[in-house]
């Protein structure tokens, strides 16, 4: 068994790459001639790359995941709750953090800048790694989530975070293969991660800020 999955996911990866190319490639194009080689070779280049950081991915949901499972399901519960919000707050936290950068950028002769720029950069790319698994997790369980408890008592494989996520790795990575669908997908996908982090304050369904309330007397 393990043998026929070793040579089962490197030929897996392989037939993506090269029905990746064939889909990409102009219609028409005679593949005997250099120049349709060529596009081919940077096209399964492009995908080999794609295909590095799906890699990245898979081991970041899964380390994430491992580390944090409760605060990625509330997250995802969230999600697919409220949408429309986390697509919302999604959207005003991208222009939030360029507009900050950009006056961030003309603070940098006075030697602020560049730590402040550094420490926005950091939030937001902590902020778009956690949105990322949780997404991952929401996708999943919409996929091959269990629908009622007997269900899920009756599974021996597809239950718990951690399946929901890889389940979702491996969907979205799938249409992140296909040329100009794959990166509109992702660039949605990166909007409601994003709103969905700050939504539930990275899972913690925390305020941002503390309530003042008055004292009694």
């Amino acid at each position: 068994m393990r043998r026929m999955l070793r040579l089962f996911v490197p030929l897996t990866v392989v037939a993506a790459s090269m029905v990746t190319a064939m889909v990409a490639a102009p219609f028409g194009a005679d593949v005997h001639t250099p120049q349709g080689f060529a596009d081919a070779t940077t096209m399964l280049q492009k995908t080999a790359v794609s295909a590095a950081l799906l890699v990245a991915w898979m081991i970041a949901a899964v380390a994430l995941t491992l580390l944090s499972g409760r605060e990625i399901r509330y997250s995802s519960v969230e999600m697919r709750a409220s949408a429309l919000h986390c697509f919302a707050l999604g959207l005003v936290a991208l222009t939030s953090f360029a507009l900050t950068a950009i006056v961030l950028n003309y603070l940098i002769p006075f030697h602020v800048g560049i730590p402040l720029l550094f420490a926005l950069g950091v939030f937001a790319i902590l902020t778009k790694i956690y949105g990322m698994v949780a997404v991952f997790h929401a996708v999943g369980t919409l996929i091959a989530g269990s629908r009622t408890r007997e269900q899920l008592a009756g599974r021996k494989w597809l239950r718990g975070d951690l399946a929901m996520v890889v389940i979702g790795v491996l969907i979205l990575g799938a249409i992140r293969l296909i040329p100009i669908v794959g990166l509109i997908v992702w660039s949605l996908t990166s909007v409601f991660g994003i709103g969905t982090a700050l939504a539930t304050k990275f899972g913690r369904r925390e305020p941002w800020f503390l309530a003042f309330r008055a004292v009694e007397s």
